[in-house]
């Protein structure tokens, strides 16, 4: 791994990092930036998130003009926008010798973008969203990332990119050297695998309670909603994650969760997992993320309205509602 002795911001001095997008990872990534010293250019089209850079003082301009004004740009636009917005706005205005970073790998995996040979590029993928990432900058602290070099056109690739991870702050956790192919499929695998589990699991342990007699709003609370299990996993995330268990959990609990450890997902789920993975890698879910794009994403409005209508939702909706007017 890289840390703040492996990498330096001189590396990157005298250089301009355009920030294309100022969304969710863009705010962020800018606000850390900015505060190392380092000049930035934010590019984004017009709407509110440009009125919001704006407001926030930072030199913001369409983005084939931040591309043109900048040596290193970071790409931080939603996956399904790169191909059109990098043809038309960064590929004419990035030259010989510039640093082009992504924050996810996809674009790159599956070709979605060329950048011409004379350019840097690189992946340059925290494993934690925008606010976090702000966050722990202004605690001194920072968050995981992985990188990778995809090619080295100038022999500083590396240098480059660890000074904008130490600009950022994510050396000041650590920097995992991981493939491009690596970093993408973890990420669609976990969105595809691991987060649709999750969620199933405590909808599934909420709906056995409440038809079994269970008061909605006290269930949702143990289950999910009072953030025992979300504080669980974050110290599960340093300690490990039996390890929480044997330190913080009594003997009813250890004994509870042992007994039980192993027997409720069964080798069918294990086959799921693995034709997931099996999607991802032979193309099949690009191909159905693409149709859903060219058709404006009608799935995600039938899963929203499914969702709001939920029980669960609905008992969260009520406790929000108790809290509000406390």
């Amino acid at each position: 791994m890289y840390f703040e002795k492996d990498a330096s911001i001189t590396d990157i001095e005298s250089e301009t990092v355009a920030v294309v997008g100022y969304g969710i990872q863009g705010k962020a990534f800018a606000a850390n930036l900015r505060d190392s010293g380092v000049p930035v250019v934010i590019g984004n089209r017009d709407d509110q998130y440009r009125k919001d850079a704006v407001a926030d003082g930072f030199d913001t301009r369409p983005i084939a003009a931040a591309v043109a004004a900048a040596s290193i740009v970071i790409l931080l636009i939603p996956d399904e926008a790169h191909p059109e917005v990098f043809s038309a706005d960064i590929a004419p205005h990035l030259r010989e010798g510039d640093l082009f970073l992504l924050a996810h790998g996809f674009s790159i995996l599956f070709d979605r973008i060329d950048p011409a040979p004379g350019v840097d590029v690189a992946l340059l993928a925290p494993k934690m969203f925008g606010r976090p990432i702000r966050r722990r900058y202004l605690d001194g602290n920072g968050v995981l990332a992985f990188l990778d070099v995809v090619r080295d056109a100038t022999g500083r690739a590396l240098a480059r990119t660890l000074g904008v991870a130490s600009a950022v702050g994510f050396t000041r956790y650590g920097v995992l050297p991981v493939s491009t192919a690596t970093e993408t499929e973890l990420d669609l695998f976990q969105e595809q695998f691991l987060t649709p589990l999750l969620l199933d699991a405590v909808r599934v342990a909420f709906e056995v309670l409440v038809e079994q007699g269970c008061d909605p709003v006290p269930a949702l609370l143990d289950m999910h909603a009072s953030g025992e299990m979300a504080e669980m996993m974050v110290e599960a995330a340093t300690i490990g994650l039996f390890e929480v268990i044997e330190e913080q959990g009594s003997p009813t609990c250890r004994f509870g969760v042992q007994r039980n450890l192993g027997t409720l997902l069964g080798e069918d789920v294990r086959d799921k997992g693995r034709a997931i993975l099996a999607d991802i890698r032979g193309g099949g879910f690009l191909a159905a993320l693409e149709r859903e794009a060219e058709a404006d994403y009608p799935s995600l409005a039938a899963y929203r309205a499914a969702y709001r209508a939920d029980a669960l939702t609905k008992a969260h909706e009520a406790y929000r509602a108790v809290l509000k007017a406390a």
